[in-house]
Parts: C-alpha cells; structure tokens; sequence
C-alpha cells in the first residue's frame, strides 16, 4: 500500500516564491494559526469581601459569540489564565460575573499578555465591531482614489476607494465596493442580488440616499462613521458591525428575504419602523418611536431603547432589554415574547394582544413605572411576571398561568440591562462556594465551570500529510480531523475531566493511520480511566487506565484506524476529490477522567500533543513542528530523508526549509482537493507564512480572492 503522492509543480517564477515546495520559513516559526495568551485578572468591586467572581472569555460580543474559557477567583485577589485564541483575532471580550449573577464586560486588544482590571464603578462596554478581514489594497479590480465627479457605474469586480470620495454609486450584477477612506456619497444605488458595499475599518462615510433595487442587494458597515443624513429604506440586507446613524427614519421594508441585523450601535433620530426582519444583537437607540408593523419580526437579544412610543402590531422576541420611555402599546393580533432574564421596561402600558413568557425557561419581566391598561382582549402567558411599581390601573385582561402580577424576579445587570430588576438571593445548592448563578453545574460540588477549545460551538481542523520522513504533496489532506474540546473544572480551577468531539472529514491516503494524543504535562498514572477510544486491531497496548502502556508521559490512543469511523461511497480516499461521491463520517466523543483533578496550568491547548502513527506502524510517529515524539517513536527516523530533525536541540519533525508535515487551523477547515497544495488553493497562505505569521493571519477565511474554490474539496 502506498500513500498518496504527487510529483512537486515546476516553479514558472524563479525570482518570487508562489510555490509551498520553494518556500523557507524561519526557524522560529512553526505554521501557527493562534495565539497562546496570558492573563492576568484582578478586580476591587464586589458585592462583599471575598466574593468568587467568574470570569468568562468571549471571542466576540456575548449575545453572538459562545465561551472560550473561564475560570474563577476572588474579589481582591489576583488570578492568572491561559488560552489559545487565532491569531487573526484582534479584540476579546472579558465578561466578569458575580455571585448575584451582575456581569460587567471589557474589550480589551488581543496580546500576549493581557491585564484585566476591574477595579472602578461598573462601565457597560457594548460590542464596537468584529473585524471584517477586508481592506483596498488586495483583491481590488480597479482602485479609486480622491475620487471626486458624477455618478460611478460598477459592474463584475471588486471596487476600491481609497483616500476622498465625492459623487454617487450605481452597484450592478457582480460588483463589490469597498470604503476604506473619507466619503461623501450623495446617492448609491444597488440594483442586483450580487451588489454589495463594505464600509470599512476607519472609513468615515456620510450617505445622502440609498436605494436598494433587489432584496439579494448587500451593505455591511464596519466603520465606526456611518452617517445617514436623512431617512433611508433598508430593502436589500444591511449588516451593521459598526456604529451607525440615520438623520431621520429607519424603516426596514418588506422586499422578500431581505433583512437587518445589528451587531454594533445605531442612533435613529426619529423612528424605527419594521416591516420585514429585524435581528438586534447590540445597541439601538431610537430618539421617537420604535413601531413593528404588521407581519414584521424583530429579535432583541441586547438592548433596544425607544424614547418615543413603542406600537407594536407584529412579533417581538425580547431575549435582552427593551426600554420605553413613553408609552408601549401591544395591539390586538401583535405579540410581545419575553424570555428567562429579559426586560421589558416602560413608563406605560396598553395590551391589547399578547404577552407571551417561554414555556420551558425561566422568568422574564415586565416592569411599568406608572400607568397599565390591560384590556378585554389583551392575554399574558408561559413564565413571566407582570409588575407595575405603583399597582396595576386596569385590569380586564387575562392572566393565564404561570404568568402573574407579581413583582418578585431577580435580572442581573449586563453589558446589554444597565437596568436591571430586583434583588438576588445569592444560593450555592451544592455547597462548593461558587453560588448557582455562576455554577454550570449547580448540583455537583465536584465540578463548577466549563472550559472550551477552540469554543463551544466551532472546530479547530489538523491537516496532516503521511509520508515522513519524505516530503509529501502538501495538500494536508492525507488525514482532515475536525475537534472541539470541553473541560470540566471544579471550585479551585482544577480539571475533573475533559472531553474531546472528533470527526475525521477526509483521509486522501491509502495508509491506514491511527491517531492518538500525548498529554505532555502528565504520567500514565494521573489517569482515571478513558471512554469512547475506537481501537479495531490488535496493535496497541493498554494500561488498566486505557493509557498506551510503554509510554513515559500519558498518552491517549483515539483511534487505531479511521476505518469504523467513515463510510465510504468507494474508492480508496476518503472525501477528496472532487466530482466524487461524498462519504459520511461518524462522531467519536473520547473522554477523560483524572485519579486527582489536575491543575489546568498542566493542560492548557499548548500541552496537547496529537500526532498520527503510520499506516500500522507504531514507531512512525507524525506530530506538529517541534512537538515531543512519545516514547514509542522509532528515533532512527530522524533526520532521514526529507526530515531535518534534530532531538538534541528540541528540532522535531521539519524539514531543511522549516516546513511542517501538518498543520491546524482553528476553524473547521475548507481543505485543498486531492492533488492540489495548500499555497495553491489558499491565494495568501504563502504571504502569511512567509511573514512568520504576521501577515493575513485570516489566510484560510472566505474571503473575497483569498482562495481558488477549484482548488478546495
């Protein structure tokens, strides 16, 4: 059996390298796309001496992003964390929670050392803007710059305008616009369902009218300037991941699948009318009246403020904080959803459809401050409470249980409810010291908190190339393995036990390789036991603890062969060339349990160390550049063939020219074809390697001219 193997492309430019077979990196760098951080955190506030707070990392605003990692301390106390983030993440959200469930938020700059301190009176920080990846000097068709004339027409191409513009835009079939500058646009225009408009990082953009002609038609802000000098009609999609203003009205038409969503800050001088979709992740602030119409649906998941009436006639899911400062009406055939831990909060209140609490949640609240209307038609239902501060004026509506008039619910104050609602009662049911509003596992005095890599919703992705010693074809697809990691920490920020989620997404290899992991920080002995291996041969041996045995440090066998794990539609690759069937794969959950829980200094990402071993071959070990082989690796295979290994420095598995024989990308990874390397089918992983990773640290992203969809399986 052989594993797959190409013959190296001719090199057509001698002088500038294009070509992964020609590259040479530094010593130093060793094809990392994350970022190890540590952290230092400390805070002086609290509701007492001594009281544990929670801190939970975030890769983006709470309300759109899941946790990274979190851990526990004390108020004046000083606690330091590790965690590996990408590198192409410029910004991480800090979020500290106290025992009463009050969370304050901080967005800090990403580095290698961060200190967090929350040491003065709580400050809400709202979401400011992901990065969009983009920018006007690659991947531009054509560049303007100063532009200063009448009416632009674009079509098929990526559009840059740099440095002043002033004059209007027509956005035809194909076309994409990119701000990078000052602008001054008097009109645009998008008349297709592949017209789109970027609004980047440190552009500053004032906007006299926009049209869109199709609903498919796209404008995405990332500038911190948009301004809208009067009333604009949203009937395309507009994404705001910026801060936004609009000098009048912001009406979001009913234009077939178009839609808005908000993920940084937007002020609407008058009103906010919604016709269609409207998703609010962040902050919205609308100085007259906020008015769902008919048919429309609006999510709020953070904070939407409505100085003026609130006249509701569609449906509104409230996950967050709504505020009206004037007077909510919740018509007849509309319904208001609130859901556990949301605020409705208003001056008053006239309900004459429905308020709907969830079924299967905990409460939400209805706050009025002075005068309540509830009338013949108007229903409350499902977990929520109704309180009016001074007694509720008119009662003729229906209260259907669980729903009451009662004031008793608690809602922390978050980065999204400055507000808040009630007073806690600090419980910790399990007796542990962390109360239950910051336990995830309320009931268990053994374990407290969850800690997750590269998140709890997404996969990192290992690429691996089989052939070592030899150079292989770079496509990094003789092995794709997608995995996510989950540990279980207790009280005193030790690991109970950890889990790990495996798919194995392609094997363009006829070797049949297992796959294992050596935890580097840990002997055999410090396992408890392991579940969920998939071991179909006769070729490892296991302690009584299902650690390999023979091995110095612990080592965990996953899988002996991917084989059970796949199903293929024929052929013997896996999921790599294109045009063929595709075959399914199944999900391995390992899991890992400690004789002692285990100080997490010992098991941050950078401890974790997986490698394959050949095609049946134990000794014929493949690991990360510069990682540790276990001491069942066949030595002898240093520095042989194409491996410039050298053990006595710590110079494990490159080549002369630094290359790995696999790499890990911290999402679950678009990988090359069959036949097809790594610098081909990615247009800027050359760039980004050849900078030792400075450069297009996003390398791998969808983003327009940073990959050759041909090129990608």
């Amino acid at each position: 059996m052989t594993a797959c193997k190409k013959e190296k492309p001719a090199t057509t430019e001698p002088t500038a390298v294009t070509s992964i077979f020609d590259l040479r990196v530094s010593d130093n760098f060793n094809f990392k796309s994350t970022r190890d951080i540590r952290m230092k955190f400390h805070t002086t506030n609290g509701n007492f001496a001594g009281e544990v707070v929670r801190i939970n990392i975030y890769d983006d605003f709470p309300t759109i992003a899941h946790v990274i990692t979190s851990g526990l301390t004390k108020v004046g106390e000083d606690y330091e964390m590790s965690f590996r983030i990408l590198s192409a993440l410029t910004d991480i959200y800090i979020e500290k929670v106290l025992s009463n469930g009050a969370r304050e938020l901080q967005r800090v700059k990403a580095a290698d050392y961060i200190a967090a301190n929350f040491n003065q009176s709580p400050v809400i920080q709202l979401k400011t803007k992901p990065g969009s990846g983009l920018n006007c000097s690659t991947g531009c068709t054509q560049t303007y710059n100063n532009y200063s004339g009448g009416t632009l027409n674009l079509n098929g191409g990526t559009y840059c305008m740099t440095g002043s513009f002033n004059g209007s835009i027509n956005v035809g079939a194909g076309a994409t616009v990119r701000f990078c500058g000052n602008a001054s646009i008097s009109g645009i225009t998008l008349n297709s369902s592949s017209s789109k408009i970027y609004f980047l990082e440190n552009s500053i953009v004032t906007v006299g009218n926009i049209n869109f002609n199709n609903a498919g038609a796209r404008v995405e802000n990332y500038s911190d300037s948009l301004k809208f000098t009067a009333s604009i009609s949203v009937a395309g999609t507009l994404v705001n991941n910026g801060k936004m203003s609009v000098n009048g009205d912001l009406s979001i038409n009913n234009n077939g699948n178009n839609y808005m969503t908000n993920n940084g800050e937007i002020y609407v001088k008058t009103n906010l009318n919604n016709n269609k979709t409207l998703t609010n992740n962040n902050k919205i602030f609308v100085n007259g009246m906020f008015q769902p119409n008919g048919g429309s649906v609006t999510y709020n998941n953070c904070q939407l403020i409505s100085v003026g009436n609130y006249n509701n006639n569609g449906s509104v899911y409230n996950y967050g904080y709504l505020k009206c400062d004037a007077t909510a009406s919740i018509n007849g055939g509309s319904t208001h959803y609130i859901y556990s831990g949301a605020l409705f909060s208003t001056k008053n209140i006239t309900i004459n459809g429905s308020i709907n609490g969830a079924s299967n949640s905990g409460l939400g609240t209805v706050k009025v401050t002075q005068n309540t209307t509830f009338n013949g038609g108007g229903q409350m239902s499902g977990n929520m409470e109704f309180c009016d501060t001074n007694g509720i004026e008119t009662n003729n509506g229906t209260f259907n249980s669980p729903a009451a008039a009662t004031c008793n619910n608690y809602i922390a104050t978050t980065a999204c409810n400055p507000e808040g609602f009630g007073t806690a009662t600090i419980t910790d049911t399990d007796g542990d010291g962390v109360a239950d509003a910051q336990d995830d596992y309320p009931n268990d005095s053994t374990r407290a908190y969850n800690s997750y890599y590269p998140s709890a919703s997404t996969f990192a992705t290992f690429g691996f190339e089989d052939l070592w010693p030899s150079q292989g074809d770079y496509d990094f697809n003789d092995l794709v393995l997608s995995y996510r990691t989950k540990q279980v920490l207790n009280a005193s920020n030790n690991v109970v036990e950890f889990y790990t989620t495996y798919l194995v997404r392609a094997i363009g290899a006829t070797y049949d390789n297992g796959f294992g992991v050596q935890l580097d920080d840990l002997v055999p002995t410090d396992i408890s036991n392991i579940s969920g291996q998939q071991l179909s041969k006769s070729l490892i041996s296991l302690n009584s603890n299902k650690t390999e045995s023979g091995q110095t440090k612990a080592v965990v066998i996953v899988y002996d062969s991917p084989e059970p794990l796949i199903h293929r539609n024929g052929g013997s690759f896996f999921n790599t060339i294109k045009g063929n069937s595709t075959g399914t794969f199944d999900t391995l959950n390992l899991h890992v349990s400690f004789t002692n829980p285990i100080a997490s200094s010992k098991l941050t990402q950078a401890k974790f160390n997986p490698f394959i071993f050949v095609n049946g071959t134990r000794g014929t070990e493949i690991h990360h550049p510069n990682m540790t082989p276990t001491s069942l690796a066949n030595s002898q295979l240093f520095g042989t063939k194409n491996d410039n290994s050298d053990p006595s420095i710590g110079r494990y598995y490159k080549t002369a020219n630094n290359l790995p024989f696999v790499i890990e990308v911290p999402v679950s990874f678009a990988y090359p074809a069959e036949k097809e390397s790594i610098s081909d089918a990615y247009n800027y992983f050359i760039s980004w390697a050849s900078s030792d990773g400075v450069n297009y640290t996003n390398w791998y992203s969808d983003l327009s001219g940073y990959r050759n969809a041909s090129k990608i399986y």
